[in-house]
């Protein structure tokens, strides 16, 4: 749901894995920042949906790791529907910056949209994202081997993705 809201490819082939969408349960201050590191070694932006706890349905916020020459930047944002049946920007949660897919599926930081309608794209995109959820259902049957893995720690995860 994510992936199709952002704009990116479902199927997207060789050579257009420019962005990370995944989830994180338990989301730890170092644990994220472990991750982050991870994201800058592999060269790809990321965005991780939070949840509390594995229990948990309801994704309680979104992070981004977007890199920059310096390293990353890691931020809580959420996303923003501006207008029905077009791909959501991401906005932070100060509402100072924005980010979107440009053509080429790159993350990129663009003008902030003017504040009452990043309120109703926030409130409109976060209504979607959460009726899908529930109507949902993970069937763990049809998950492929490469794309589950268990983590004893943060830093398994980081030398895994490094």
């Amino acid at each position: 749901m994510l992936i199709e809201a952002l704009g990116l490819p479902t199927s997207p082939g060789p050579g257009t894995d420019a962005m990370t969408v995944g989830t994180m349960d338990y989301p730890s201050q170092q644990a994220i920042e472990i991750f982050a590191r991870a994201t800058v070694q592999a060269r790809q932006d990321a965005l991780m949906a939070m949840f509390a706890d594995t229990a948990t349905s309801t994704c309680a916020g979104l992070a981004l790791v977007y890199r920059t020459r310096e390293g990353a930047r890691v931020m809580e944002v959420e996303p923003c529907s501006l207008k029905q049946g077009r791909p959501i920007i991401l906005v932070t949660k100060d509402r100072l910056r924005a980010y979107a897919l440009d053509e080429r599926c790159l993350l990129q930081s663009r003008p902030v949209p003017p504040r009452a309608k990043v309120e109703r794209g926030v409130a409109r995109a976060w209504s979607d994202i959460r009726k899908a959820m529930r109507m949902i259902e993970v069937d763990p049957e049809q998950w492929e081997a490469g794309y589950f893995s268990i983590f004893g720690d943060a830093q398994s995860f980081a030398d895994f993705m490094a």
